[in-house]
């Protein structure tokens, strides 16, 4: 689902990928759309934790905090040739004007992480390392967007040029 997309994938894939019977799925998970939700908790959670965890890193400054966060996600991208981007972003762009309780899912999840970047700028401007004169709410949803649409750009153009042009703009935050 997560290269794939939503309506590209079908429940009988996901049980062949994880080896157990189509009847089974359903002892887990009510639908297909349930299974969505869960593996965006999974992503969100587990998957890419380790990465998360560098934006609450008391050892680093704030902006090296964010910088390091997707300087991290850009070297996965990197490594699997750009072709996965965000699974929430992706799932995000799929599905979410069309159902409600993955959109609600994919909102929760993005709010979370603009709030650790917000939270990481007011620490950055409380410690004079933030120089910029810009709400800070707004500089963080633009980060966030930004980062998403880099991410549609990458998988368009199958290259790290977008990428590269993302990780400058962090640096003259």
């Amino acid at each position: 689902m997560y290269l794939k997309g939503y309506n590209a994938t079908s429940v009988k894939e996901i049980t062949d990928a994880a080896g157990i019977p189509k009847g089974s799925f359903y002892n887990y998970f009510k639908d297909k759309e349930d299974y969505a939700i869960e593996a965006l908790h999974y992503y969100h959670y587990d998957m890419v934790h380790e990465a998360v965890l560098i934006l609450t890193d008391s050892n680093l400054k704030p902006l090296d905090r964010i910088k390091g966060f997707f300087n991290d996600r850009i070297k996965f991208l990197v490594d699997r040739e750009f072709k996965y981007g965000c699974f929430v972003g992706n799932l995000t762009q799929e599905m979410g004007d069309v159902d409600e309780l993955i959109a609600n899912a994919t909102s929760k999840i993005s709010k979370e992480l603009e709030l650790t970047i917000y939270t990481n700028l007011v620490e950055a401007k409380e410690k004079k390392e933030l120089k910029l004169e810009i709400d800070l709410k707004l500089l963080a949803s633009i980060i966030l967007s930004t980062w998403q649409g880099t991410l549609v750009r990458m998988k368009m153009e199958a290259n790290r040029s977008v990428l590269d042009d993302f990780s400058r703009f962090l640096n003259v935050i």
